[in-house]
């Protein structure tokens, strides 16, 4: 438990119940990438992935926190889109907060590729021919013949959709976590914040490295309608490569 100074924060006790969500989903998502059920485990995501941009930008807004909780029908008044525009604004804005720069391209960049990975998930999760030709491959008997059976993925190409699943949550769980950590201003010289900042930096460069390991093999599931996308995502591609 770290120290705090800002428990009480509305911003705070906002986001605290969909940070809970965004834990209790990348449990729930481990546990089903564990087994081999990928495609289930890519349907419980894209509700981290909602859960956990709410967090993050409800953490650091008092304007959005109080319009969260004053809602119609008890639903968040964002859908995917808008939260990963919210969630490039506030990153943008921390970005600023820290060398004074803007970076609007950032911005462009950031909240469409985080928007091309939710649109991915959701070829998973929802019913395309895409993943329900694959789900077929795990139960196939012979030559153009499978069976109708609940079944775990084994294939060798699930690989990639569990890495890319998992990287995923974990980098939007992450944000999450950071932005509420930012708000809540722990006592930087306890234990317990040197132990946290030394747990989170240690997640963080190990997303960056795992990803790398199935960085640009085939993937059984693409996004094909991408005409959301309006930009060349240079400043990712300084960033990463191409």
């Amino acid at each position: 438990m770290v120290p705090s100074k800002n428990s009480g924060d509305i911003k705070l006790i906002t986001a605290g119940p969909f940070l809970k969500c965004t834990l209790d989903d990348m449990r729930a998502m481990w546990l089903l990438v564990e087994v081999g059920y990928t495609a289930q485990a890519a349907a419980i995501a894209a509700a981290l992935f909602e859960n956990a941009l709410t967090t993050a930008v409800v953490a650091e807004s008092e304007a959005l926190a109080l319009q969260a909780r004053k809602t119609k029908h008890a639903e968040i008044p964002w859908g995917a889109k808008e939260l990963c525009q919210l969630d490039a604004k506030r990153e943008m804005r921390l970005s600023e907060q820290l060398d004074k720069k803007k970076y609007q391209k950032v911005y462009e960049d950031n909240w469409t590729i985080a928007y091309f990975n939710y649109k991915w998930l959701c070829q998973i999760k929802h019913p395309t021919w895409q993943i329900a030709t694959h789900a077929i491959k795990s139960s196939v008997t012979k030559e153009r013949e499978y069976a109708i059976r609940p079944q775990p993925n084994s294939l060798t190409e699930d690989t990639q959709l569990s890495a890319r699943v998992i990287a995923i949550c974990l980098t939007k769980a992450l944000q999450a976590i950071k932005s509420y950590f930012i708000t809540l201003n722990g006592d930087e010289e306890s234990s317990e914040y040197i132990a946290f900042e030394k747990k989170i930096n240690t997640v963080h460069f190990g997303i960056i490295k795992n990803i790398k390991l199935e960085y640009g093999k085939s993937s059984p599931v693409r996004v094909l309608d991408r005409d959301f996308i309006k930009t060349d995502f240079s400043t990712l591609k300084e960033r990463f490569g191409e």
